[in-house]
């Protein structure tokens, strides 16, 4: 007797397991609506070796929901509202696009005893590869406190991720320390940077795989380097060296200005670890610098300003008219053999349209440039009216990627190794948090609707806390570990010297 109950128990267990596979329901009554989905992932385009796109379904009032994706005779069928793919179906899904396709999503629900199916929509894929790996700061929602900070890799095909240094390995009770700006030569990591501010402050410089402390600090010099830019075909960097401050609105949709009091551009010889100026006008801040494909060519943002209160000190003024500081794109050639800079061009002038560009990133193959346009300042990330806009270098045409961009801000915008996606990061899901995009690069300055990075819930950012901060692509992971990063910084820095000609 015992013996029967033990096989009806199991055969009961069986047919339990049997009875929760999930199965598209019969002849479902069609709705004339799209489903309600979050993240939005409706007729994006992924590269085919992107993570699962996982994402929740919000039909309010549904008991049941079953979604089915489909490419071909291959498909997923899911039950409830979370739609969460395993990776290994989902790469059975994607494997074998050889050009642009489509993975056909079909939602069903159950309301009122009844099943219902909603319109049907794309997730198009393309062949194009994406670079493997991507970093980028985890922040908190404050504008003084940095308790903990964290630059972390994360692997594009999949969830995992890992810290590249976290500042809390160096952090006392009574001293804390800033970590930001991680950065890296042709998307590799065996010639990269990251500084850290304050406690223990200097940059931790990767060159040719050999990790060192550099203080780019020099009597000659604002401060030290801030925001770098590694050349692609020569062994030089160049920084804009900055005074910036914060100034908060009493009433504003914007909450606060990050202004650049004062700024020039260096350059930085790690072989013999001197700097030099590039440009340090009277009356210009100059910031956010980045290099041509060919290595020759200098970018960076100019915004003139003046003072016209003689009462008032330069940085008051600037508060004072805030909105009148517009930074235009200029550009200068550089010999690599003398380590000169020709006289400085304009390449897109911005404050001409009342408007103020920033961020400009050159395409791998030379040919374009995303920047960052809003209505005045540096600081985009924190101004609504800021979108991504793509210049043609060739031809002098520019358009704003509408198709990527939203009502509120966008900002920091960079470029796959392949130069077929770019990426940058949004405030558009709740205003507060900046998130990462990425967009399929199309033909003539344009390109696809952008995709939030997927996640492995679909929860996951509606319960994070913090920003997504200078995201970057990567071929490869770092080569050290956290520990090893601490234990550097940990150590006195190689002070850099002044040169006029830094060669």
């Amino acid at each position: 007797m015992k013996n029967i109950t033990v096989l009806m128990l199991a055969l009961a267990s069986l047919f339990g397991v049997a009875s929760c596979t999930p199965s598209v329901p019969d002849n479902p009554l069609a709705t004339k609506k799209s489903p309600l989905i979050y993240p939005d992932y409706k007729d994006v385009t992924v590269p085919c070796n992107i993570a699962p796109l996982t994402f929740e379904l919000r039909e309010a009032g549904a008991t049941s929901f079953v979604t089915r994706l489909s490419v071909n005779d291959k498909e997923i069928v899911l039950s409830g509202s979370d739609v969460v793919p395993s990776i290994k179906d989902w790469r059975n899904l994607t494997a074998g696009f050889t050009k642009p396709g489509k993975i056909a999503v079909e939602v069903f629900f159950q309301k009122g005893g009844k099943w219902y199916a909603d319109k049907p929509f794309n997730i198009n894929v393309s062949p194009d590869s994406i670079d493997p790996y991507l970093s980028y700061r985890l922040i908190p929602p404050s504008y003084v406190a940095y308790e903990k900070l964290e630059i972390m890799q994360r692997d594009l095909s999949s969830f995992d991720e890992e810290v590249i240094f976290s500042n809390m390995l160096l952090a006392t009770e009574q001293s804390g320390q800033c970590i930001n700006c991680h950065a890296y030569k042709n998307f590799k990591t065996d010639n990269m940077q990251f500084h850290a501010r304050q406690y223990l402050g200097g940059t931790l410089f990767v060159h040719n795989g050999e990790m060192r402390k550099i203080d780019l600090k020099t009597d000659s010099t604002l401060s030290a380097g801030v925001y770098p830019a590694f050349n692609p075909k020569y062994d030089v960097v160049a920084y804009s060296v900055n005074h910036t401050g914060q100034v908060f609105h009493t009433a504003h949709a914007d909450k606060v200005e990050v202004q650049d009091v004062e700024s020039d551009i260096i350059l930085y010889n790690p072989a013999n670890n001197t700097v030099s100026h590039v440009s340090r006008g009277k009356n210009d801040l100059e910031v956010f610098p980045w290099w041509s494909a060919d290595g020759r060519t200098l970018y960076y943002c100019s915004a003139h300003f003046e003072v016209t209160d003689t009462s008032r000190t330069y940085s008051q003024n600037e508060i004072a008219r805030y909105k009148e500081i517009k930074y235009d794109i200029l550009s200068r050639s550089w010999n690599p053999e003398t380590f000169e800079f020709g006289e400085p061009d304009t390449v897109y002038a911005a404050s001409r349209m009342g408007k103020s560009a920033t961020l400009p990133r050159v395409s791998p193959d030379g040919r374009y440039m995303l920047f960052a346009l809003g209505e005045y300042g540096c600081f985009h990330v924190w101004h609504s009216d800021a979108d991504i806009y793509m210049l043609d270098l060739t031809t002098g045409r520019c358009r704003e990627l509408k198709r990527s961009n939203s009502a509120l801000a966008e900002s920091y915008p960079s470029w796959s190794s392949n130069g077929k996606w770019i990426m940058f990061s949004s405030r558009r899901d709740d205003t507060n948090y900046t998130r990462v995009y990425i967009a399929h690069v199309e033909p003539g300055c344009k390109t696809a609707k952008a995709f939030l990075l997927p996640q492995k819930s679909p929860s996951f950012y509606p319960l994070f806390d913090k920003s997504f901060n200078r995201p970057e692509f990567m071929v490869e992971p770092v080569q050290f570990t956290p520990y090893e990063a601490a234990d550097v910084l940990a150590g006195d820095p190689q002070k850099a010297t002044y040169s006029d000609n830094c060669k």
